[in-house]
């Protein structure tokens, strides 16, 4: 049985901007306007080898962050001189349950993985009048993942053959869509749902790779392999962002999904000497 605490500081902010298909991440110190955030996190955990090639990891944590960045909505971030203007310091907390199943020796190895957890932040107006974010109730950081998932497996066929998976599953990260729209002076103006209260949709992939080894000449210390490998091996088109648009030919508005990786196969010679 393991018990941590940690008490950490950080003086560089990121402010990141989850909904936008560009890299929209800013990064800012902390100075005069800007304190830098504070970490205070618990865990308790249990640890259990059994049936000599078994493991077991049991790990559950709290943890609290103070003066945590959020954007205002409609906030400019990109060339801001001022960036301290459209951003609100709030409190953020994640807590959570880990478990590590694994199989350590054998011809067949490999893990089973599983998260559940929860990120939210609260972060209120600067005066009695403002609203802060969301009403200044608590939402979603862009970092909340409820379930992550992974199983990974290796099989030694023989001395110069080894055959791998891995499978991994995630819950779809937030984000923020408009869900409405009205017109004034011929534009078009979106109304947009609480900060963070939708979802991208839920991320999964399997992957598998064969390792070959040749057999190591005497006297020497030469080794070598070669992996052929196929990441994504069903070709699932993993959201990295979903944008809106009015199309042109029907008058509708209809949604796009930005994805970056299908099915990447690959090659890789190691050699070590």
């Amino acid at each position: 049985v393991k018990f941590s605490y940690n008490r950490m500081a950080q003086y560089l902010h990121l402010i990141t901007n989850t909904s936008s298909p560009t890299p929209l991440d800013v990064w800012t110190p902390s100075g005069r306007y800007i304190e830098p955030q504070k970490l205070d996190q618990v865990a308790v955990g249990y640890y259990q080898n059994f049936l000599q090639d078994y493991s077991l990891e049991l790990e559950a944590f709290y943890k609290e962050t103070e003066n945590r960045l959020d954007y205002i909505d409609g906030a400019n971030l990109i060339a801001n001189n001022a960036i301290e203007q459209v951003i609100l310091p709030g409190e953020a907390r994640a807590y959570g349950l880990e478990f590590l199943l694994r199989k350590n020796n054998g011809r067949l190895t490999g893990w089973f993985a599983y998260t559940y957890s929860t990120s939210e932040q609260l972060t209120p107006g600067r005066t009695t009048s403002e609203p802060g974010i969301n009403n200044s109730n608590w939402y979603p950081t862009a970092y909340d993942k409820p379930h992550d998932l992974s199983l990974t497996t290796n099989y030694e066929w023989n001395k110069k053959w080894e055959f791998g998976v891995n499978f991994v599953y995630q819950t779809g990260l937030p984000t923020t869509y408009p869900t409405a729209q009205y017109r004034f002076e011929n534009l078009t103006i979106p109304v947009y749902s609480p900060r963070n209260s939708n979802r991208l949709p839920d991320y999964h992939r399997l992957d598998i790779a064969a390792t070959y080894t040749p057999q190591k000449q005497r006297k020497s210390n030469y080794q070598s392999s070669w992996n052929f490998g196929v990441y994504n091996i069903y070709g699932r088109k993993n959201a990295v962002s979903l944008s809106f648009r009015n199309n042109e030919d029907t008058g509708r508005n209809e949604a796009l999904r930005l994805s970056l990786f299908g099915i990447v196969p690959s090659v890789t010679y190691n050699f070590k000497f």
